[in-house]
């Protein structure tokens, strides 16, 4: 078809009515590129994104998000196409975000705190028993042994969290501790993951006519907790990638934040509850 529409003078239009190439997932990407060239650190980390890629089940047929943990990223995928990226803070070395595969089902608007209780012991219990009114201003209480603190803005959660069902309880949420996001390295939390534009990723995940400022006022003309359901569920990959292609082709290594790659072989580039 090519070299007829070459002899006729037909190459751009035959070009614009061939079909587009498929997609390829984030791992087909990975797998294709010439790591002959790479130093042994950066083969690694190429050869171990694959292997954490391979021991996922398939990809979604439609749209899913990625954490990516040493990227410090939450991407929003539609089949293998990229839609979105947003900017994320992940677990300390201390308390890692683990790696798991979960379902978002709806957002939470206003949501309450349950502190969980490794962080009752570590500093809001003390701050319940010894400075009540401090506590008090910033929104915790005390019903039995359960811990809990208001919505507003002193809540670790921010003003929004996703409804996100998991098995290790690990939220994505919104935070009041912004500033953190203009670090490049961002694993500062207990293991949650907090997103640097929660009502953006929200909006994205709703669609039209849904929009950031639609959801940020809904939450301010209500400050009552509201749950707002998808209209389907959303399967969530968190994952440890060390490696990965960008959108425009070009290879991205991370750093082993967690230092699960072989001791030396490390990239050289740059209680699950709790916020």
């Amino acid at each position: 078809m090519l070299a007829l529409a070459l002899a006729f003078g037909l190459h751009a239009t035959a070009l614009a009515q061939a079909p587009p190439a498929p997609a390829t997932t984030p791992a087909q990407r990975l797998a294709a590129v010439d790591t002959t060239k790479l130093d042994t650190r950066d083969r690694a980390s190429v050869a171990a994104s694959l292997a954490a890629w391979a021991a996922l089940e398939p990809l979604p047929a439609g749209r899913w998000l990625l954490v990516n943990i040493p990227a410090f990223e939450i991407s929003l995928y539609d089949g293998a196409v990229r839609t979105g990226t947003w900017r994320a803070i992940v677990g300390k070395p201390k308390t890692p975000t683990p790696r798991f595969t979960g379902t978002v089902t709806g957002v939470i608007l206003n949501p309450w705190w349950e502190v969980p209780a490794s962080i009752v012991a570590e500093s809001v219990g003390h701050l319940l028993a010894r400075h009540p009114k401090q506590a008090a201003a910033q929104g915790y209480v005390r019903e039995g042994d359960r811990y809990r603190q208001r919505p507003g803005p002193e809540n670790q959660l921010g003003l929004l969290k996703l409804d996100f069902r998991n098995p290790y309880s690990v939220g994505i949420h919104d935070t009041p501790s912004r500033q953190l996001f203009a670090r490049e390295k961002r694993a500062f939390s207990h293991g949650c993951i907090r997103v640097d534009d929660p009502f953006g990723l929200a909006a994205a995940l709703f669609g039209p006519p849904a929009s950031r400022d639609s959801l940020m006022a809904l939450g301010s003309a209500n400050p009552d907790t509201q749950r707002l359901a998808l209209a389907a569920p959303v399967p969530v990959i968190v994952g440890y990638f060390t490696a990965e292609v960008a959108d425009d082709g070009t290879l991205r290594l991370f750093d082993d934040v967690y230092r699960r790659l072989p001791r030396g072989e490390a990239s050289s580039g740059d209680d699950c509850a709790s916020p």
